[in-house]
């Protein structure tokens, strides 16, 4: 497909951006609230792989704001200026975002967070303390500081946040904003703050660089919609203060709409955005799970948008601009939505990662720019053909090495090959489906129907050999979060695994009523339970843990999940132990203790932690040659693991 209009550039104010393919800001925690190396390095891939205009994740003013990048932080702006230094050459413009997230935090020193009201945050559940007049006077003089501080370090532009239910929006929105002052009451009091923010930040910017601002739909009851943030930039615009405006969707009381994971479908916030757009003179940025410039060009083609961000498919791959105009396409890696690492990571490990790009957050080590061709040569034998044994071979076949691919089964992705085929989690495949297609074009030498035991390795006598040959679905009834439990009556042929529930080809009749008992907190027990509700069958959903899938919290994916669960039959029991399975019935007891419950169950579907197929390992333990094991062999994880292990197994030949 020809790409008419993403390529072209646009003038957004005083500054030309090269073109219309935008990362917005996101946080990484790569920076430790500064300009980092390891930040300016996770900067530069990206703009030597083409992007046009790079939103660096907000800087928080004040001691109120959480710090992602914090305004006055040592060596900020020496930060910026080495980073302006190293991506000019490239043409990536880049603006810094300025905001403050309210409620949503305490002060640093402790003290109850600000807002508009005393309303009480959705992250930390303590209620706010109402802004005196003279701290919105100190708040617009600490904008006033770091937008001074993104002109000294050489930045093009600034964007100040005023979405996600942040500080500004709870000026700006009715659902937060209860005050009877100049500042709160009718929609005039309520832009107020807003107006003399861009007012204070535009006059204190030179006229080389540009302003914007991002603002998001909330849908919430009551709250502020498209007609509003249309009615907003125009305002802004009429006076001169913005030169764009980034659309974005949701807050921190539904944040899976502001990052949509897979369940999402491309351009899921067009919806919200086009009103905007059509209503608006000023050129307008969106997003929304985009992943391929094709898919963006379609956007500006058909006016939906000026700009569109490729932010989580930049994360995924950095040079996905110049991939594609050099007419590489199929080399892309793509982005999954899977929202483990990127997001995922930020909340649980405090940093970005990404599940299909084990370089993120380690350019300076880990950029396949750095993989070079081994002096020697190695022949490398991985066994498995799953995400961890195609990462291995891909990563030894850039190095320069003989690679041998050996799968037991006809096709390659392993267990991706049952996930894929849960509801709404077919785009998880995408990432083995690229992974096949580099190995093939690599020339790696693939193996299928090949069921490797130890006399093979023993014959082909690899000089390196990476066994990725996964894992299997346990049904032996015992349950981590109760130990020294086993399920009674677990052997009925009513009990079957995810893999059995997926794969089944044979039109097995699944009943009326099932049980999906979850020991595992993950994707694999929903997947289960959706596919169940999806046909007709009433579901209770079983787990020891005290909620709902915690392990899908982090990537937003939990809240989603249960909100389409819930338009099936569907019940929910946490600190459950599933004690007994009777003839199409089951026992279930509260791991706290209280009465037994018995639940119809014409299908058990038991989730609980894989055991990993250990046999080659096993066989092998006294072969002289070298044996690296990778993914869940080792022990049943998840994607990004599998993915991270096989990679640097590669990377870790003896060169």
């Amino acid at each position: 497909m020809a790409l008419n209009h993403i390529t072209k550039p646009i003038d957004l104010g005083p500054v030309t951006v090269p073109n219309r393919v935008v990362r917005t800001g996101h946080g990484t925690g790569l920076g430790g609230g500064t300009m980092s190396d390891t930040l300016i390095d996770y900067h530069l891939a990206r703009a030597r792989g083409g992007v046009g205009l790079t939103i660096l994740e907000l800087v928080s003013v004040h001691s109120s704001a959480y710090p992602f990048l914090y305004s006055g932080a040592p060596g900020l702006v020496d930060g910026y200026r080495k980073l302006m230094e190293k991506v000019r050459p490239y043409g990536m413009k880049v603006f810094q975002q300025i905001g403050h997230l309210g409620n949503e935090i305490p002060q640093a020193d402790g003290s109850p967070p600000w807002s508009s009201s005393d309303t009480v945050g959705a992250l930390v559940g303590i209620q706010s303390e109402p802004m005196s007049q003279q701290q919105i006077r100190e708040l617009i003089d600490c904008y006033v500081v770091a937008a001074r501080d993104c002109a000294d370090g050489g930045l093009d532009g600034v964007e100040l946040h005023m979405a996600h239910g942040y500080l500004v929006q709870q000026f700006l929105s009715p659902l937060y904003n209860f005050r009877d002052d100049e500042y709160g009451g009718n929609f005039d009091n309520r832009i107020r703050l807003s107006l003399e923010l861009l007012t204070a930040v535009r006059e204190a910017l030179p006229a080389h660089m540009a302003l914007g601002v991002r603002l998001s739909s909330e849908l919430l009851p009551g709250g502020m919609g498209p007609d509003d943030v249309a009615r907003l930039t125009n305002i802004f615009h009429e006076r001169g203060l913005i030169d764009f405006v980034n659309l974005t969707l949701g807050t921190d009381y539904n944040p899976h709409k502001i990052i949509g994971a897979m369940h999402e479908p491309v351009g899921y916030e067009l919806p919200y955005g086009s009103p905007v757009k059509q209503a608006v003179k000023v050129p307008v940025l969106v997003t929304g799970r985009f992943r391929t410039l094709e898919e963006a060009d379609q956007v500006i083609a058909s006016g939906d948008a000026d700009l569109v961000a490729l932010t989580r498919a930049h994360i995924a791959d950095p040079d996905i601009v110049r991939k594609t105009l050099e007419g590489r396409v199929d080399e892309v890696r793509p982005c999954i939505g899977c929202n483990h690492g990127c997001i995922g990571g930020l909340l649980t490990m405090g940093r970005l990662g990404c599940t299909v790009n084990v370089a993120v957050g380690y350019e300076a080590t880990l950029s396949e720019d750095l993989i070079t061709q081994a002096a020697t040569p190695r022949r490398v034998l991985v066994v498995g053909g799953g995400p961890a044994g195609l990462e291995a071979a891909r990563v030894a076949a850039l190095s320069g090495h003989q690679v041998t691919l050996a799968e037991a089964t006809s096709d390659l992705g392993g267990s991706i090959n049952v996930a894929r085929r849960a509801p709404r989690r077919i785009g998880i495949g995408d990432i083995c489906d690229w992974l096949e297609s580099e190995i093939y074009r690599l020339g790696v030498e693939v193996r299928l129907n090949t069921y490797i035991e130890a006399s093979d390795v023993q014959d082909m006598a690899p000089d390196v050999l990476i066994v990725a040959t996964g894992s299997t679905p346990r049904l032996d009834g015992r349950q981590h979060l109760s130990p020294g439990h086993v399920t009674a009556g677990i052997e009925r042929r009513q009990v079957v695994s995810s893999h059995d529930l997926l794969l089944d080809t044979s039109g097995r009749d699944w009943g009326q009523h099932a049980v999906v008992y979850d020991d595992c907190g993950h994707y694999e027990a929903v997947a289960a339970a959706e596919f169940l509700v999806q046909k007709g069958i009433a579901v209770t959903f079983v787990t020891g843990h005290s909620r709902f899938a915690p392990g899908l919290e982090a990537s937003l994916s939990a809240e989603p999940a249960l909100e389409r669960l819930a338009k099936g039959d569907f019940t929910l029991i946490t600190y459950g132990r599933l004690d007994a399975v009777e003839e199409n019935t089951v026992q279930i007891s509260r791991r706290f203790g209280g009465p037994a419950m018995t639940v119809a169950a014409d299908t058990v579907v038991f989730v609980s932690y894989n055991i990993g197929n250990r046999d080659l390992l096993d066989e092998l333990h006294d072969w002289s040659g070298q044996i690296i094991p990778v993914g869940d062999v080792r022990s049943p994880r998840y994607l990004q693991v599998a993915i991270r292990e096989g990679h640097h197994a590669a990377r870790g030949i003896a060169q």
